[in-house]
């Protein structure tokens, strides 16, 4: 029995230990800012990644904030633009869907 239990707990643990997310370096922060929003830029060519890449990015550029905070304008430009990319998503889901009017009329009677 003592066996499984520490089976059980090395397994636990080697698998929480793999989902320990570390702070990025600045470095990365600076190089991914730059890289992301030339992506997010109007005039960039070619697709954007899903919503939930987009989020992620999201998330590491309010780390970035912390990380550093001579840029934290840029990083905040860039969630910015990625709160705005998103929005525009779930308008164009609502349009191509006809679900526009309902949600303005929803909204108009209170149940935002």
């Amino acid at each position: 029995m003592k066996r499984y239990l520490a089976f059980a707990i090395l397994i636990l643990t080697a698998s929480l230990a793999g989902q320990v997310e570390h702070a990025p370096t600045v470095a990365q922060c600076q190089a991914d800012q730059r890289l992301w929003l030339a992506k997010l830029d109007a005039d960039a060519k070619g697709p954007l990644p899903t919503v939930h890449v987009i989020g992620a990015w999201h998330s590491e550029m309010h780390d970035c904030e912390d990380v550093d905070p001579n840029n934290r304008v840029n990083y905040y430009s860039t969630e910015i633009a990625i709160v705005t990319e998103y929005m525009l998503r779930l308008q164009h889901y609502l349009d191509r869907h006809d679900l526009s009017d309902k949600f303005l009329a929803e909204d108009a009677a209170g149940k935002g």
